[in-house]
């Protein structure tokens, strides 16, 4: 089985269930930005941002390569627009989005072009797991997929870092040990 099949089946097995709430520490971050704004939810999985994000008078397009994950992201209607494909091969364009919000998902090679999508000025805002995270008894364990200290605020230049934290997180989204950058893109293009 491939690893998209392994996705689609543990999504299909979550099928109908809530998403889980978010981070506060995302949320958080995300309120500061404006009614009406046009945020990307990268790699949203089920929408556990996704509806939040559109709660707060955003519109969201929740990007996931699940089809399965996306068939459960709900959200004000008309505001959360859902679109099937790979992060690494973004299907949009340029300069297009107000923020972008990616949690729980590490592409190092990605995230030093996510820039590109932002508008001058957009924020990204990341939260995802650290190495940290193999002392806890769930969560990811290849170093691939966690982040080692102090790394996150180097992966998302060439932006602003504005907010950022490390450590062991405990909120309504559970125990883990995270890195959260909130960056701006400069406002020259």
């Amino acid at each position: 089985m491939s690893a998209r099949d392994d996705w689609e089946a543990r999504h299909r097995a979550n099928a109908g269930e809530p998403p889980g709430p978010p981070s506060a520490w995302v949320m958080r971050q995300a309120g500061s930005l404006a009614r009406g704004a046009l945020v990307l939810d990268l790699a949203a999985g089920r929408g556990r941002h996704a509806a939040p994000l559109a709660a707060l008078g955003l519109g969201v397009v929740a990007l996931d390569r699940s089809i399965e994950a996306l068939r459960d992201v709900r959200g004000a209607a008309g505001t959360v627009h859902r679109v099937v494909g790979d992060a690494g091969a973004l299907p949009l364009r340029e300069r297009v989005f107000d923020a972008i919000v990616c949690v729980n998902f590490l592409d190092r090679a990605l995230f030093a072009s996510l820039h590109r999508w932002l508008r001058p000025g957009g924020r990204l805002i990341i939260e995802t797991f650290t190495s940290g995270q193999v002392a806890l008894p769930s969560g990811p364990r290849a170093r691939a997929h966690l982040l080692e200290p102090g790394e996150l605020p180097r992966l998302v230049a060439p932006l602003h870092v504005a907010a950022q934290h490390e450590g062991l997180v405990r909120d309504a989204a559970g125990e883990r040990y995270v890195a959260g950058v909130a960056a701006v893109n400069p406002a020259s293009p």
